[in-house]
């Protein structure tokens, strides 16, 4: 599924990085702006990142098990841990469609870690958020799936070529 058309390309982008940009206002601006502006003068000031890692979840599966098992409602359930993993489903799309070199589960698997991991870093080091291992989980499992869905939808075509 090679993408030739320019136009197509461009469109293909814009939704490439309006998706970056919804992932970090649900990520990183999840909170309101007088939250925001409050927190970077005044709060940021007295943050640490070692403070960031007393918060930090970095036991696999404890933040999962927690919104699967616990007394937590439907709601919070799938808006956790289902968003996480649908919100990345268009990166497994859009970087294999838009990089011939990032045609391998493998590769794609690799870049929506990172982009993850950017996400959770940025969290750690800004107070923005808590820097969750399951998160990392999660995303990258929803970039997975896109990928399925990338790989559906090669082969579809390819069998109406």
């Amino acid at each position: 599924m090679e993408i030739r058309n320019k136009g197509m390309k461009i469109i293909l982008w814009i939704v490439l990085i309006a998706s970056i940009l919804v992932l970090s206002r649900y990520i990183l601006f999840k909170k309101g702006l007088t939250y925001h502006e409050q927190h970077f003068t005044k709060e940021y000031k007295r943050y640490s990142i070692k403070q960031g890692w007393k918060n930090a979840n970095t036991k696999p599966f404890s933040t999962i098990r927690l919104y699967s098992y616990g007394h937590v409602t439907a709601r919070e359930k799938y808006k956790n841990i289902g968003g996480n993993i649908v919100g990345f489903i268009p990166l497994g799309i859009l970087l294999p469609l838009l990089f011939v070199r990032l045609r391998e589960l493998i590769s794609v698997t690799s870049i929506v870690f990172f982009i993850s991991l950017l996400f959770e870093t940025t969290q750690l080091v800004t107070g923005l958020g808590v820097f969750d291992v399951d998160d990392l989980i999660l995303n990258t499992a929803g970039g997975v799936a896109g990928y399925i869905i990338f790989f559906i939808l090669k082969w579809l075509y390819g069998l109406a070529r």
